[in-house]
């Protein structure tokens, strides 16, 4: 598990693109902490936030951060069994399509 200052940021990928392996296509919603929506609001540019938006909606949910789910219902949480399946991290930044956030870790 990550530990650094982009511990967040590492779970967020992690998760889009674990649900990704799993179910051959991205989710379209995504539940974090409200701090980490704050997080990336002041450390992405306004552009690449807009741009996050509009590729997956984030909702404020403190109790089930870093669950994701489709609009068919399929669903994957980060922490619950298996985090890898394989995911390719690089190809879910080039889905995003956005410069990620700058962190010292």
């Amino acid at each position: 598990m990550p530990n650094g200052e982009s511990k967040n940021w590492v779970r967020f990928i992690i998760t889009l693109s674990s649900f990704f392996a799993l179910y051959g296509k991205y989710p379209t919603i995504i539940s974090l902490n409200t701090f980490f929506i704050e997080e990336l609001k002041e450390r992405l540019t306004k552009e690449d936030f807009i741009k996050l938006q509009s590729k997956i909606k984030l909702i404020a949910d403190d109790g089930h951060p870093f669950m994701a789910s489709g609009s068919d219902g399929n669903m994957f949480v980060y922490g619950r069994g298996s985090n890898s399946y394989n995911a390719d991290n690089k190809n879910t930044l080039d889905w995003l399509d956005i410069k990620g956030p700058d962190y010292y870790d």
